[in-house]
């Protein structure tokens, strides 16, 4: 992570005061799907290794988080820690191998983080 800069200011919100100190920038990438739109009725037979897919990366680290859409279900977003694992995933996903991802996207954010 690189780290940006030491910093001290007050920020307002709602009449609420939050001090904030230390913050960097950490590059991510993101791992945007776009679902078919019958998805909820269609994953079934391919949630459970889906969703083990995705535990092994959030466990060896290189996931962070995921997570799909709500009202509809039409997109879901996964964090990476490297553009070479959120590809991996994608490539790797029943999801996507069985029809249920209709695009994949691998985007690079840049993500402000504070201490």
């Amino acid at each position: 992570m690189l780290r940006l800069a030491t910093f001290s200011f007050l920020a307002r919100r709602q009449g609420c005061i939050a001090r904030l100190s230390t913050f960097r920038v950490a590059p991510r990438w993101l791992l945007i799907y776009d679902y078919v739109e019958d998805v909820l009725e269609k994953r079934g037979p391919h949630r459970e290794a889906h969703i083990g897919l995705i535990g092994k990366h959030i466990q060896d680290g290189s996931a962070l988080m995921a997570g799909a859409c709500a009202n509809p279900p039409d997109k879901a977003y996964f964090v990476f820690t490297s553009e070479e694992k959120a590809k991996e995933f994608s490539q790797d996903d029943p999801y996507v191998k069985n029809g249920i991802v209709t695009a994949v996207a691998v985007r690079e954010w840049n993500c402000v983080e504070f201490d």
